[in-house]
């Protein structure tokens, strides 16, 4: 039996519309537990360290502990573990879906964003105070060293939330495209003419702008030049400015993404006072 794509594009009365919403926001507190639950696993693990710690620093580094890439910092456990935990959200987003195309579509969205709160608890603030010695709130609540925090960090936006984020935004323009406008065409010429569409772009854009300019630590190449200082102090302003404008974007965007903003700037001023707290 050949296999075929199992999503399409369907028509949807009233009442069906308003259950894909209720499973929509379902989902994404789904996708919010798991990460208070994690957290939960991290810190109950953290608690009870291995009785063979003592010799730990005599023993071999594991090729899951060594980098992807040489020069890279983050290492093959780690993108292990970002990858599973894109392929369970991944499954939150096919999970009773049927065969709409628009409800996988929005889910691809919905959980993307669901993840900016964990992705701001993880974010150091040593860019602003100067000191490596600064811990994030989920470093805080995990017991997990900010360093190792910074590189999941890092790798969570570019192999987690940007791929959720972009997937939508592609079967989305996928579907204006092969949807007919009696006024414009397509209702693609349509649609990028109104502003919650033009607002989506330019949030899925600031995404993929945070993960270029964004580089591995111990790369050589790229756009940030100078003195260490310099270029922390420049990525840091230049990181914070492109996240701010993709979450007014969403904000702006749709209104099931308000709720994951507020949540994501309520835990910004959080994040800040616990890395000023372990620094005084």
């Amino acid at each position: 039996m050949a296999l075929s794509w199992p999503w399409h594009f369907i028509s949807l009365s009233e009442p069906e519309k308003q259950h894909r919403h209720e499973l929509l926001t379902l989902r994404g507190y789904y996708a919010q537990l798991s990460i208070l639950l994690a957290i939960i696993l991290l810190r109950a693990c953290t608690a009870f360290p291995s009785i063979d710690q003592p010799t730990r620093g005599r023993r071999q580094k594991s090729w899951l502990d060594s980098p992807v890439f040489t020069g890279w910092f983050e290492t093959r456990r780690q993108y292990l573990l970002c990858l599973t935990w894109f392929c369970w959200l991944l499954f939150l987003c096919v999970w009773s879906t049927g065969n709409d195309y628009l409800h996988f579509t929005k889910a691809l969205g919905h959980v993307g964003l669901s993840q900016l709160p964990l992705q701001v608890a993880m974010s150091p603030a040593f860019y602003i105070t100067s000191t490596p010695r600064a811990l994030s709130l989920v470093s805080i609540l995990t017991s997990i060293p900010q360093p190792t925090v910074t590189a999941y960090h890092r790798l969570f936006a570019r192999v987690v939330i940007a791929p959720l984020l972009v997937g939508h935004a592609f079967f989305y323009c996928l579907f204006f495209l092969q949807s007919s406008h009696p006024d414009f065409g397509s209702l693609f010429s349509k649609r990028i003419r109104d502003p919650d569409v033009q607002w989506g772009i330019t949030a899925v854009s600031m995404a993929v702008a945070v993960m270029i300019f964004a580089r591995p630590i111990g790369a050589t190449s790229g756009i940030w030049k100078g003195s260490i200082k310099n270029r922390r102090r420049a990525f840091y302003i230049t990181h914070v400015l492109l996240v701010g404008l993709l979450c007014l974007a969403a904000y702006v965007h749709v209104a099931q993404a308000q709720v994951f903003v507020l949540e994501s700037l309520g835990i910004f001023v959080v994040n800040l006072v616990c890395c000023y707290k372990t620094v005084q």
